[in-house]
């Protein structure tokens, strides 16, 4: 994990129609994946390093919508007819995100990038987004409202992650929903944390309309994880260390066919198991 030099808080950041569905497996929350892309998002607007940002999201508060969104129109012989679409599951935000950008001096210059960007597809309502320098160790949590930080489990064994698979799928699942649910149990939720790639990026070929010229365009499968969501008041998060803040906040980190936002979920003794299939 980098050393945490540029630390800022974005504090109390109000989205829309926020994408609440992570991937096949998991539904409910924004991904962390999500506040990723945003902080990548920002790391390019501000002509830094790319894929160099790091980031911990604190979720205060998430509304699920209710209802289907309008179908779209198709034109069928000079009729248009709606289309049936899937059950959406968006919704309104409120989160603050601890970011790192390495080179970043400005909080000023961080508050205008902020301007139009999106988490998980909703747009952020804020007029203008409050942002703060802060220390690098626990002492960060002390100034931020109430609210849960989605952090990489703490437990090696609930650091299993599953392509779909059903042995790696059973397994999560018997780490979230025991038969009985010891003290000290803590809230963990089934997670996107990264992206089984299905082909070499150097190798594939070049696709058109892609969003970047410069980043080659690769399908990949999801990777379904546990995130687990701790209060910004427990001393786990207020009693951290610099070097133990850092290893908490998500980061891409790539590894042969694997790109996941977190370190933590190489290091399980399970991972080479649940992808040597493909």
């Amino acid at each position: 994990m980098p050393e945490l030099r540029n630390l800022f808080v974005l504090r109390d950041i109000h989205a829309n129609r926020v994408n609440l569905i992570m991937n096949d497996y998991a539904a409910g929350l924004p991904s962390p994946l999500s506040f990723l892309g945003l902080g990548d998002f920002l790391a390019r607007r501000l002509k830094l390093q790319p894929w160099s940002a790091s980031v911990l999201p604190i979720l205060h508060a998430v509304h699920a919508s209710e209802g289907r969104t309008k179908p779209e129109m198709e034109n069928k012989s000079n009729v248009f007819t709606p289309i049936e679409t899937m059950e959406d599951m968006v919704g309104s935000v409120t989160v603050s995100l601890l970011i790192n950008l390495p080179g970043c001096e400005s909080e000023n210059a961080l508050a205008r990038a902020l301007t139009g960007c999106r988490i998980a597809g909703g747009i952020i309502q804020n007029d203008e987004v409050k942002v703060q320098a802060l220390t690098p160790d626990g002492s960060a949590f002390k100034s931020i409202r109430r609210g849960y930080a989605m952090l990489p489990p703490e437990q090696t064994e609930r650091r299993v992650i599953s392509k779909g698979d059903n042995d790696s799928l059973a397994k999560i699942a018997s780490l979230l929903f025991p038969v009985e649910r010891p003290a000290g149990f803590g809230w963990i939720v089934p997670a996107a944390v990264g992206y089984h790639l299905l082909e070499d990026p150097e190798h594939a070929p070049k696709r058109t309309r892609t969003r970047s010229k410069d980043i080659p365009h690769v399908f990949a499968e999801p990777v379904l994880g546990i995130a687990e969501l701790v209060s910004v008041r427990n001393r786990r998060l207020t009693e951290l260390s610099p070097e133990a803040f850092a290893s908490a906040f998500w980061h891409w980190d790539a590894r042969e066919d694997m790109l996941l936002g977190h370190s933590a979920y190489f290091s399980h003794n399970t991972f080479n198991d649940v992808t040597k299939e493909v």
